[in-house]
């Protein structure tokens, strides 16, 4: 049984609904490591092993759209598929990850 992948987001969009000041919560789903490396501002760091914990305290989970990311989309996608197991909705992917974001020319916190 295959997992649908989640839809995703351009940097563009997400970038637009963030300075709307849209209701997005950003889950950068790589280690505390590599999220102190960079991230995208105002993005919370959940790693993988930690999602579905995450998730199941439901006060963590917000009526809004959660965007997911990586490094580029690989666990960005992983994250979403997570979530999504634990009945959380109105989850995407951010399109190409911090590198992207980054490519973009876009701030990293």
């Amino acid at each position: 049984m295959s997992e649908k992948p989640a839809d995703t987001v351009c940097v563009q969009d997400l970038e637009r609904l963030l300075e709307e000041g849209g209701a997005v919560t950003l889950i950068d789903a790589r280690t505390p490591e590599e999220f102190a490396e960079g991230h995208v501002p105002g993005a919370i760091n959940v790693p993988i092993p930690d999602l579905a914990e995450f998730a199941r305290s439901r006060d963590n989970v917000p009526d809004s759209l959660i965007v997911t990311m990586c490094g580029s989309a690989g666990r960005g996608q992983k994250a979403a598929a997570i979530l999504d197991a634990q009945g959380v909705s109105g989850v995407m992917v951010l399109e190409g990850g911090l590198k992207a974001w980054r490519d973009a020319g876009l701030p990293v916190a």
